[in-house]
């Protein structure tokens, strides 16, 4: 086997290799050697990275009001018809979710790196009344600003100018800093600002805005609404004259759900055994979130056991009875009615009929062994004091003990107890106006005309009662609230309430 001796490097060789190291450590990316080149290349791509995080926050932010809009006036006018746009309100609150999380992961990474050596010096923030203002710096004029709401992520956003007047939080003191946008600059001192209370009274929820004058300069129409939870129920502060919110649902370990609500209060869908966290805001370009509120639901109950055997059907004794809708052609319909077993039939006439022009009908019903219940109908339109004195014409001839049946021998089980007063009228459709005023109008109405059937039927006959709408078709809680405030006793005038639980949304209504 042959030695080969080894040669010492050449002087040539060891100078070019230390100079290769030299000029690797020079160029690496964060090294403790970059060039100022390279450091001034890092510092402009930081910051060009948290304005297009803002950038794309502020789009998102907005295309959720413009979605929030759109199923608002969706709602309006095909009440439970806008999956298409119900969906597209999720993924746009998805998305601003997503690009706020993106936002702050930016501006906090950025933060952490100017706190191991500031080279920008930090504003000096003061406040005065809701207003915030500092000085210039560094011949900067964006500047990185930070919220901090008590039981929310800190919210970071890129401000033009040396001044801002953030959106209130009601009942809460929020801190505030803020930064030059630029690589390496100091936050400065917090600043905090209480804001007062604000009294929670809802007003009724609609489907549409009445016409209001602009608002007052003094109403910060981005501000969060105060919002409250009672029993399975929630309810906030209305701001200004909005009156089209985005609520979120908040599920440990399942994704966000967004709605849309008009009006200020809602019963959510229970959640049976979890415990569910709410906010809100309004729908306009960068307004606040509410501080969250959360509602414990109880378990599901455990499914009841199987139903013994029904025994036959026993006479009608004022207990529940299934019954059907007979058609226009009453008589026509009979025989499909008792072949399905109904004991109790719907059957509609105009409010304007004389009790003596339904005669024929309602005999027709007796001998078939079916009781009606008497429908006065008033399509689109809301009915007059003496249209609504007329029932007491039906109840005196038709009610058990009344005039028509005299001479006859008919069971009481086939003469009418319940006269229903107008079908659907709370539904938008029958109307073209469904503005916040006209509707509470319409409702108040309504409630009026009620009353003076009610206290007239009971005067004919005390056997036969008034049903009313009790039907919230057009969002929440405003039909049933404008009946009750025209009329605040409505509820002992009459015998029930009607309501037509269309759809899957049947159960929250």
């Amino acid at each position: 086997m042959h030695a080969f001796p080894l040669r010492q490097p050449s002087r040539w060789l060891v100078t070019a290799l230390l100079l290769a190291v030299l000029s690797m450590l020079a160029v690496a990316p964060g090294g403790a050697s970059a060039s100022p080149k390279a450091k001034a290349a890092k510092a402009r791509a930081a910051v060009a990275r948290l304005n297009h995080a803002s950038h794309v926050q502020r789009a998102a932010d907005h295309r959720l009001v413009v979605k929030a809009r759109v199923l608002k006036n969706c709602q309006r006018r095909h009440a439970g018809a806008c999956k298409a746009q119900r969906r597209a309100v999720q993924s746009a609150g998805v998305r601003l979710h997503r690009a706020q999380r993106r936002l702050n992961r930016v501006a906090r990474r950025q933060a952490r790196r100017a706190r191991t050596g500031a080279t920008v010096s930090a504003p000096t923030i003061t406040v005065s009344g809701q207003k915030l203002s500092w000085n210039a710096v560094s011949n900067v004029n964006r500047y990185v600003f930070v919220r901090k709401v008590p039981g929310q992520a800190d919210q970071y956003s890129v401000v033009k100018g040396t001044s801002t007047t953030p959106p209130a939080v009601p009942g809460q003191t929020v801190r505030y800093s803020v930064r030059a946008d630029a690589s390496g600059s100091a936050w400065a001192q917090e600043v905090s600002i209480t804001y007062p209370a604000v009294e929670v009274t809802p007003a009724p929820a609609t489907s549409e805005p009445a016409p209001a004058p602009a608002p007052t300069p003094s109403v910060d129409l981005l501000a969060a609404p105060a919002l409250t939870a009672s029993g399975s129920s929630l309810a906030w502060s209305q701001v200004g004259d909005v009156t089209t919110y985005v609520l979120v649902r908040r599920i440990s370990g399942q994704a966000d759900q967004y709605t849309v609500v008009a009006g200020t209060s809602t019963t959510p869908a229970a959640v049976a055994g979890q415990t569910v966290r709410y906010s809100v805001r309004t729908a306009i370009d960068g307004s606040a979130w509410s501080s969250e509120v959360s509602i414990t639901y109880p378990d599901a109950p455990a499914p009841a056991p199987a139903p013994a055997p029904a025994p036959a059907p026993a006479p009608v004794d004022g207990s529940f009875q299934m019954g059907l809708t007979a058609g226009t052609a009453h008589q026509y319909e009979i025989s499909y009615l008792k072949a399905m077993g109904a004991r109790t039939a719907r059957l509609d006439f105009d409010i304007n009929k004389p009790a003596a022009n339904m005669a024929s009908d309602i005999e027709a019903y007796a001998k078939a062994g079916i009781r009606p219940v008497l429908l006065a109908t008033f399509y689109g339109r809301i009915p007059s004091t003496t249209e609504a004195l007329n029932l007491a014409t039906w109840a005196a001839a038709y009610g058990p003990g009344g005039t028509f049946w005299v001479g006859k021998n008919y069971p009481t089980s086939v003469m009418p107890t319940e006269i229903e007063f107008g079908n659907e009228t709370s539904y938008s459709y029958q109307f073209s106006d469904n503005s916040m005023g006209t509707y509470a109008a319409r409702a108040q109405s309504y409630a009026q005309r009620a009353k003076d059937a009610a206290v007239a039927i009971t005067a004919a006959n005390r056997n036969v009662g008034l049903l009313a709408i009790g039907d919230n078709a057009v969002n929440q809680s405003s039909w049933m609230t404008n009946l009750l405030k025209a009329v605040p006793n409505l509820a002992d005038l009459v015998n029930g309430w009607t309501i037509h639980p269309y759809g899957p949304t049947w159960a929250t209504r």
